[in-house]
């Protein structure tokens, strides 16, 4: 009977709480009264927060009613993500503020800047939140719009002291095309009756899920790297306003709390200031009174660090600012079970809301300290500039002009002084020529990002890494630099932005035939272009020299030959078609006028072998990993303009194979498929099809029989280390390789390796998978060095297991291929200098021999 009344009562309770919703008063503060005037979200949703979560349009829509209706607010556009969806800054601040708001800007700018000297008294400050970069963590662009409410509607002193003091830019919603997806999925999947269950659908996103962009990046990986829209518009945001404080609201597992900074002291990157750590400590105090004031339970100084700088909360601390992480338990519905009891998207919205209120309020009181701090920020970078034995970085590559000039854009997107080298030298053994290479003083306000950018990190004073424990940009482009020691040794002067590289019809037009070189990164762009058009290309396979414009020019592997007769287009076609290519492209062409080389191939040769076009499939969804999928799509996409033709992994059986020439498989276990769907691949390679298999992928192969590659054992934990019960996490984590850069040797006279002229090429390498070698000949182009090391953390034991080991291998299939890449080629986008080596695979696989 006591158990019977106990469910009734449960039921009962249960049904009152869902089927309840919270009113305005559950969220807002009661210490202010209220602008009538402005709409309440209640008013302009027609619905009470957390009844449904609202979608990007709508919050939009709302932020330009704030804007239309307050004198204290104005919207602005900064970037338009991939799916062209607005990302927007309201700026909040007094009516008396708004009316001089650049001016006001500037003099922020100007006091952060260590060659003036300014009194804090009239220097607002700047706060920034940010809200949703991951799409699926929705509380936090739904408390924007009470965030919005409150800076627009409160009436008081306490909210006069703070807009007249103090900058307030509202970014609601970072990631507008993974939040559409993510509120989609929850909404299309709301019941009436509300269902808490942990085990329903609206808790399982499909593949790939909302909380990356359209490419299924990580938005919050991106701060850095700057690859997509959204971060380039909103550093760009960052760097117009320099903020004191930044807070990224976040979310995490359903059964966790709330977290908010510091996070694990012995995890701090050294380049941050040790005051950024005493400032977070200080506002933490003021996120613990407000919280408790509402009841709600936290924990910080665990689990998370600032290590990377490319996350929205570590990029503000390498630029004078302090950057706060908010992680609140994600319940991804209305209505949620989880062990600490039924939780409400309601209940994570108040804890985003109230950190952003408890964030400015510590604004007010550490007004002086933060600007104080930013300052210090900056003029403490100019003397460890000083005591650096480093004076100037200097970087270029001539025969890749596209990536250094890329190279160039990415440093001025961070502010980064950027100087023309006005002399050849040499460094570090290596030649740098006067007009294309570039000088980087270490002696500027952006000191610490820019030597995190270009050093090698081989000390460290933790073995575990919430994300990448290295990221040398120059490795990752493949541009190559050098460090100086002395200003003596380097002549610069003028500093300069990106340009557009400009090439040209080299022999102008011709009537027999065009070449151009494969070295450049837009290379394969070029090529497609052509391909797409329906020209028939070719591919050398040695070395030849032409008489041309009175120069002999030297060609290598990897030159691509156009021959003019044959073709669909005639010869005034083909002219006009590669005057735009090479506009395009940055790509110089070479027009001949005789088929006989003075040296090497003749144009006739048959070591001049005919392209096919690429028709490729890439198999997504499932257990395929869409971050591998992601990168490998934007590459194609957006670097080459190639198409893709994704498919998911369970229409295998359906899908007529025979349309396609290259098949490639992203990382994943494909647990999905069955021996026929195996059979069905391996046959359709056997007929002459190339099977790209990429990361685990690799492993999935091994064990389906299609080729036979196999793999080191892990590294087994040292078992005579004992550490306590509490760090025992770190005897795992001590073999773990989070993101360590290591040096790779490659045979350039390789299909795959065409197009590069130097043999060493430095690879990314996450996880501890190691392919043995194959034993074969001519089978693994790519393999580690014999001392590979060049930055992040490793352990000397799979130090030793990687060392000599392959990174690419290429395996017959009947007349078709396996081509393995057991490591990343195209990380987060930025891995620039690896993606010839894996678009090789798509244009040369059938040329292999």
């Amino acid at each position: 009977m006591k158990k019977i009344l106990f469910l009734i009562l449960f039921v009962f309770n249960f049904s009152l709480i869902v089927n309840s919703q919270e009113k305005l008063d559950y969220f807002l503060p009661d210490d202010v009264t209220y602008n009538k005037d402005i709409p309440t979200p209640e008013q302009f949703f027609g619905q009470q927060m957390g009844e449904w979560h609202l979608t990007h349009d709508q919050i939009l829509l709302y932020m330009k009613e704030i804007a239309k209706q307050s004198d204290r607010a104005i919207i602005q556009e900064y970037a338009r993500s991939w799916e062209n969806r607005p990302l927007v800054q309201v700026i909040f601040t007094s009516e008396n503020n708004q009316k001089k708001l650049d001016e006001i800007k500037q003099l922020h700018i100007k006091h952060a800047n260590p060659d003036e000297n300014i009194s804090n008294k009239n220097v607002p400050l700047v706060v920034s939140l940010t809200y949703g970069v991951h799409g699926n963590e929705s509380s936090g662009p739904n408390s924007s719009v009470l965030t919005a409410y409150y800076l627009a509607a409160a009436e008081g002193d306490k909210i006069d002291k703070l807009l007249e003091s103090t900058i307030v830019l509202v970014d609601p919603c970072l990631n507008p095309d993974g939040f559409t997806r993510h509120s989609t999925w929850a909404n299309m999947h709301q019941s009436a009756t509300v269902s808490a269950n942990s085990d329903s659908r609206q808790f399982r996103e499909v593949w790939p899920g909302g909380r990356t962009n359209h490419y299924w990046f990580d938005l919050n990986r991106d701060y850095l790297l700057l690859v997509n829209p959204e971060s380039r518009g909103r550093v760009a945001k960052f760097h117009e306003w320099l903020p004191n404080i930044v807070t990224d609201h976040h979310e995490m597992g359903s059964n966790s709390t709330f977290f908010f900074q510091p996070g694990v002291p012995s995890r701090n990157n050294p380049l941050t200031p040790e005051n950024n750590y005493v400032l977070t400590h200080e506002i933490a105090k003021y996120h613990a009174r407000f919280l408790d004031k509402i009841g709600s339970v936290y924990f910080s100084e665990e689990q998370f660090d600032d290590y990377y700088f490319g996350k929205g909360s570590s990029y503000p601390d390498i630029n004078g600012s302090v950057g706060i992480l908010f992680e609140q338990a994600g319940f991804r519905g209305r209505y949620r079970e989880t062990s600490n009891g039924l939780k409400s998207l309601a209940f994570g919205i108040k804890n985003q809301f109230t950190v952003s209120l408890s964030t400015l309020e510590a604004a007010i009181d550490l007004k002086d300290d933060l600007l104080d701090h930013q300052k210090e920020f900056y003029s403490s970078a100019l003397q460890l500039a000083d005591k650096d034995p480093i004076k100037v970085y200097i970087f270029g590559n001539e025969n890749d002009k596209v990536k250094t000039q890329y190279f160039v854009d990415f440093l001025n997107g961070h502010q980064i002084e950027v100087y023309k080298n006005e002399n050849d030298l040499t460094a570090d053994d290596i030649e740098f020529k006067a007009e294309t290479s570039f000088v980087v003083p270490l002696k500027q306000k952006q000191y610490r990002l820019l030597k995190s950018i270009f050093q090698d990190v081989t000390k460290f004073q933790d073995s575990t890494f919430y994300d990448v424990s290295t990221w040398t940009i120059p490795y990752s482009l493949n541009v190559r630099f050098a460090e100086i020691g002395s200003l003596n040794d380097v002549s610069f002067s003028e500093r300069v932005t990106a340009l557009k590289i400009e090439r040209k019809i080299i022999g102008g037009k011709s009537s027999l035939a065009y070449l151009f070189r494969w070295n450049e990164y837009t290379a394969p762009k070029a090529l497609y272009k052509l391909q797409k058009a329906g020209l028939i290309t070719k591919v050398a396979s040695n070395k030849f020299s032409f008489e041309i414009d009175g120069n002999e020019e030297q060609f290598t592997y990897g030159t691509i030959l156009i021959p003019v007769s044959g073709q669909k287009l005639n010869e005034n076609e083909i002219f006009s078609l590669i005057t735009k290519i090479t506009i395009e492209t940055g790509i110089d062409f070479y027009g001949l006028t005789t088929g006989l080389s003075p040296k090497g191939i003749d144009l006739g040769s048959n070591s001049f072998a005919v392209l096919n076009k690429p028709e490729i499939l890439m198999f997504v969804d499932g257990s395929a990993s869409s971050r591998d999928a992601g990168e490998i799509w934007h590459l194609f996409d957006q670097r080459y303009s190639v198409p893709v033709t994704m498919v998911e992994t369970n229409r295998l059986s359906s899908i007529n194979l025979k349309k396609y020439n290259t098949i490639i498989l992203p990382g994943g276990s494909y647990r999905e498929w069955n021996k026929s769907d195996v059979e069905k691949l391996k046959s359709w390679a056997v007929q002459g099809g190339n099977i790209i298999a990429y990361k685990s992928a690799t492993s999935w192969a091994a064990k389906n029989e299609i080729g036979k590659t196999t793999f080191k054992k892990r590294v087994t934990p040292d078992s005579t280390l004992v550490y306590t019960y509490a760090d025992r996490r770190k005897a795992s984590n001590k073999n773990y390789i989070s993101g360590a850069i290591f040096n790779t040797e490659m045979d350039i006279t390789h299909p795959l390796c065409w197009g590069y002229l130097e043999k060493e090429l430095p690879i990314f390498k996450a996880g501890t998978s190691v392919a043995k070698s194959l034993g074969i000949k001519y089978a693994e182009p790519v393999n580690y060095t014999d001392e590979p090391y060049l930055s992040g953390f490793v352990s000397g034991e799979n130090l030793d297991r990687i060392k000599s080991t392959p990174v690419v291998s290429v395996q017959n299939i009947g007349r078709g291929k396996l081509i393995s890449y057991h490591e990343n080629m195209t990380f987060r986008g930025i891995w620039m200098g690896t993606n010839k080596l894996f678009s090789n695979s798509v244009f040369f696989g059938s040329v292999i021999r």
